[in-house]
């Protein structure tokens, strides 16, 4: 026996040691990621996180207490068109008024107005809001190009924001 095959020998048997181990790490390794996608998977599904009131049909609107009326917001209300531009003569702008109350709710049976000047037609699809507090109208220029400020009230107080739309 030479001093090269004590060398081959030596690194064929180093070359079986470290075989081992490196299937060990990656054993490892494969195993803690299937836990961290099985917590992950856990906590999805989990009621108690990722929880949206939004889509849950257990959550319960809160009541008033006896005394506290949830009264109109006009900071909290707003002003919503679209599209912000249309061309004169035929094309319309739909704008949305939403009014919510102190609390962020809708506030229904409320009865809103928009202005727009002279030169503008407002249409009044909705003008009583509904559950949600929407109000919704129609508004077009037949000759009037330009950029106008819309401006929405509800029980005779105009609401804090504005909408500005264009008419090319």
């Amino acid at each position: 026996m030479s001093l090269s095959d004590d060398y081959n020998i030596t690194m064929y048997e180093e070359k079986d040691t470290r075989r081992p181990r490196y299937a060990l790490y990656a054993l490892i390794i494969i195993v803690i990621l299937l836990l961290i996608l099985i917590l992950f998977l856990y906590l999805i599904r989990s009621p108690l996180i990722f929880r949206s009131g939004a889509s849950s049909s257990t959550v319960s609107v809160p009541t008033a207490q006896p005394g506290s009326v949830p009264s109109l917001s006009l900071d909290n209300s707003y002003v919503f068109a679209s599209p912000l531009r249309a061309k004169v003569g035929g094309e319309q702008i739909r704008v949305t008024v939403f009014i919510l109350n102190d609390r962020g709710l809708g506030m229904a049976g409320k009865t809103v107005s928009v202005g727009g000047g002279d030169t503008l037609q407002v249409t009044s699809i909705q003008p009583i809001t509904d559950s949600q507090g929407r109000a919704t109208f129609d508004i077009a220029s037949n000759s009037a190009p330009g950029v106008y400020i819309i401006q929405a009230s509800v029980d005779s107080v105009n609401l804090t924001q504005k909408a500005t739309i264009t008419f090319d």
